[in-house]
């Protein structure tokens, strides 16, 4: 397969950033998802390492060659694209062997590749037919057969699940992933949607505004973002972030009540502030308990089931609204007075001027290694 390397590689559209100065490493058989909105740079990064879109400044090496300036041809790279580009006059079985008749492979060579991925993909029975007889499913199938016959040096996929139904986005998502394993193929994927990107990456890239916010693991991405951007978009419901001032050892929060600051957090935290100053306190709905004794006080605002959990919203003034992810069997009217209290290991701070992270070293919250 493939290490692919980005070394400050940027993209502008006339005075227009579509992708800030970025380097990224993505190492053989790793399986690394571009995270973000719409229009944050992703899907131009995914084109510039296909050499579908040239590079404004920056280098771009696939296994230490550098292809910067490499035609999409010479790169031995498949592009799996989010609507699927298939033939429609061509049969299944036609649309798959293309790529390797236009590369003039032997007839035994190119038979033998399509039996091996329609075994793989399961779908030995579609070959005869053409694609407007196909479900949307199949058709994704067909799209990956026709990408991996090739075995390529590195798969680029760009939203390939955006045209299919949710049950159906579940199962290919598993069945990309089980690929994955199997061929541990080098493999970029593109995505704005968060489910997928925590599913299936080894590491998660998240972009916003042309820029990388921050590199690391879903487990990194989720527990530990390193700013604002992060804690907010990466989540169902993102983190709950609450406007505070530390005092004599307490993070006092408008409307909800004080909070004492966990002794293995005081001391970084009285570095960053000193005895008082302004913080904005993180945490993700998993991480409160809705209990007598908390030291936080917050009506119930509305309830939602979902499935194994309930969703529990409590008001807490100011229109600020806590998500609070609670035991299915808890039912609280609208209105009913709750004590909260959080974890004390999955409380985050952030500075409300740079909006970055706190760096509160802990063993139970070891730093992260954030790339941009």
């Amino acid at each position: 397969m493939a290490t692919i390397e980005l070394n400050r590689v940027e993209k502008k559209f006339g005075s227009l950033h579509a992708v800030k100065p970025m380097d990224l490493t993505i190492h053989d058989g790793e399986f690394v998802v571009l995270l973000g909105p719409s229009g944050c740079g992703k899907t131009t990064t995914l084109r510039m390492i296909a050499g579908l879109e040239t590079v404004t400044t920056g280098q771009i090496l696939l296994n230490g060659r550098d292809v910067t300036w490499e035609h999409p041809s010479q790169r031995n790279i498949a592009f799996v694209f989010q609507f699927f580009a298939l033939y429609p006059h061509m049969t299944v079985r036609q649309n798959i062997t293309f790529p390797l008749q236009a590369q003039h492979e032997p007839k035994s060579r190119v038979e033998a590749q399509v039996r091996e991925v329609s075994r793989v993909l399961q779908i030995e029975p579609l070959l005869r037919l053409r694609p407007r007889a196909l479900s949307l499913g199949d058709q994704q199938r067909v799209a990956l057969a026709r990408a991996l016959v090739r075995r390529p040096a590195a798969f680029l996929m760009d939203e390939p699940l955006g045209a299919v139904d949710a049950d159906m986005r579940e199962r290919m998502r598993a069945e990309i992933k089980r690929l994955h394993l199997a061929q541990q193929a080098t493999t970029v994927y593109v995505t704005h949607d968060q489910i997928e990107a925590m599913a299936m990456g080894d590491r998660v890239v998240v972009m916003s505004d042309a820029l990388v916010q921050q590199v690391g693991t879903p487990a990194q991405v989720y527990y530990n973002p390193v700013n604002l951007f992060v804690a907010r978009f990466i989540g169902s419901p993102g983190m709950n972030l609450l406007r505070g001032r530390c005092v004599d050892g307490s993070v006092h929060l408008p409307g909800f009540g004080a909070l004492p600051v966990p002794p293995a957090w005081l001391g970084a935290l009285q570095r960053q502030v000193g005895s008082e100053g302004d913080v904005i306190l993180g945490f993700r709905p998993e991480a409160a308990h809705v209990t007598e004794a908390g030291p936080l006080a917050a009506t119930v605002y509305a309830s939602d089931m979902q499935g194994g959990s309930a969703m529990l919203h409590l008001s807490c003034g100011d229109d600020t609204i806590v998500h609070v992810r609670a035991s299915r069997e808890v039912r609280h009217p609208i209105g009913f007075p709750v004590r909260v209290d959080l974890q004390p290991d999955m409380i985050r701070f952030f500075d409300p001027h740079t909006e970055a992270v706190l760096p509160l070293v802990s063993e139970a919250n070891p730093p992260v290694e954030v790339v941009q």
